[in-house]
Order: C-alpha cells, then structure tokens, then sequence
C-alpha cells in the first residue's frame, strides 16, 4: 500500500476510534458470535492504527493494544477477501511472530475486513485459535456478514457523533445571529416608540410602514432561531 493511500487509510481509522457505550455492547457481542460460529476460543475486531492494531472488542483476550509489526490483520486489510491461516507455525509470514512461537501458541486464524464508507479497511474482525483448523463456507459467510454488521454499526456511531457535532454549531449561529440581529431591531423599535410619543404629523404613513417593517423583520428572526432550535434538539 503506498503512503498516501495509507494515510488516508488510516485517516478512515480515526473517525472510529471511541464508541458510544450503546454500540460498545453492539460489538462485544458481535465478537460472541463470531466466537461461537467459528468455535474459537479468541475473536476480535480491531481498528489497525499507523504502528498499532487497537481491539475495540473482543473475548479470550485482555489486551487493547497489539503491535502492527507482528499482527496477522496487517496482512489481511492489504485484501478484499477474508484470510484464513489454517496453520501459522507453517506459514512464513507469521511462524516467527510472538504469539505463534510463544504463548498462547496462536495456530489459527480467519478475518474479515471492516470498511470505511470510503472504502477504506480500517480495521477486522477476526477469530483465533490454538490448534490448526479450518473454517466451513458457512461458518465464513457468516463471519463476513458479521463484518458487514461491525462496519455498519461503527458508520452508525459516527454519522451521529457528526449530526450532534452540527447542531451545536447550529445552535451556536442561532445564539450569534439572534444577538447580532436583534439588537440593532431592538434600538429601532425603541426609536419607534419614541416617535410614536411625539406629536408626529407629516407623512404618517411612513411612519407606519417603518413599524411594520421593524416588527416583520423581528418575527422572521424569530422563526429562524425556532427553526434551527427546532432541528437541532
């Protein structure tokens, strides 16, 4: 993958990153699912940083933090398709790895990518186990539709997160625009009752048409702050 579209890759990560609590609960038993389908004691979803491979979720581990440098989900959103490692202490990417030459002694491995509505793999979820072993079509059509789920509750989270992060700014230029115009609409008005308490004789309908005018331009403030109130709450 070249710098830049790694960049923008990991870009795509960053809107992800901290979870409402809701959907925090949504993901963990996801990862029990996928533990359960693909009867493996480890399942997680990971969201894979510049350096680091973060677990937002997961069961069979403890760890929130893996290094990226010897993580098998390095490997697997460089592809489309899910990854299986059927048996890693054979396959040279991953038979010096850590994990796989120590303890826990990882043999297996299968995961599906999560992506961005960019586009982008941000992220898997993905199944371990220590012992060799193989997945059914069944068993990884099912972890790719669990993904699919993953992907979607993350796109979910942040649509929300940006549609709060809009109205405040809504609610924000309501405040600025209600102080900037009313005030000037306010002075006006009071001129008008000052006029009105003085004996005014020519061309009164001027006069009248500056009232209405000021009290129709006041109204329609008005209704604008409601408006954005309104939407925004």
């Amino acid at each position: 993958m070249d710098v830049a579209t790694e960049n923008k890759r990991v870009e795509a990560v960053q809107r992800y990153l901290k979870f409402n609590v809701d959907r925090q609960k949504d993901l963990q038993e996801i990862v029990m699912l996928a533990s359960v389908i693909c009867n493996t004691p480890i399942a997680l979803i990971t969201l894979m940083d510049y350096d680091i491979q973060l677990i937002k979720a997961g069961i069979g581990t403890k760890q929130t933090v893996m290094p990226r440098s010897s993580s098998f989900c390095t490997h697997a959103i460089e592809v489309d398709e899910i990854m299986v490692v059927k048996d890693a202490s054979k396959d040279e990417r991953f038979a010096n790895a850590p994990v796989v030459a120590n303890d826990p002694h990882i043999r297996f491995y299968a995961s599906a990518n999560l992506k961005s509505y960019d586009g982008y793999n941000v992220g898997t979820l993905c199944v371990y186990d220590t012992h060799p072993k193989e997945l059914s079509q069944q068993q990884l059509e099912c972890l790719s539709a669990l993904a699919n789920q993953v992907s979607h509750i993350m796109e979910l989270d942040r649509s929300l997160k940006q549609v709060k992060e809009q109205n405040k700014i809504l609610r924000e230029v309501a405040r600025i625009e209600s102080h900037e115009l009313r005030q000037p609409v306010a002075s006006i008005m009071g001129l008008m009752l000052l006029m009105k308490e003085t004996p005014y004789t020519e061309e009164p309908e001027y006069l009248e048409l500056l009232d209405r005018s000021v009290n129709q331009l006041d109204e329609r403030i008005r209704r604008i702050v409601s408006q954005v109130n309104n939407y925004s709450s």
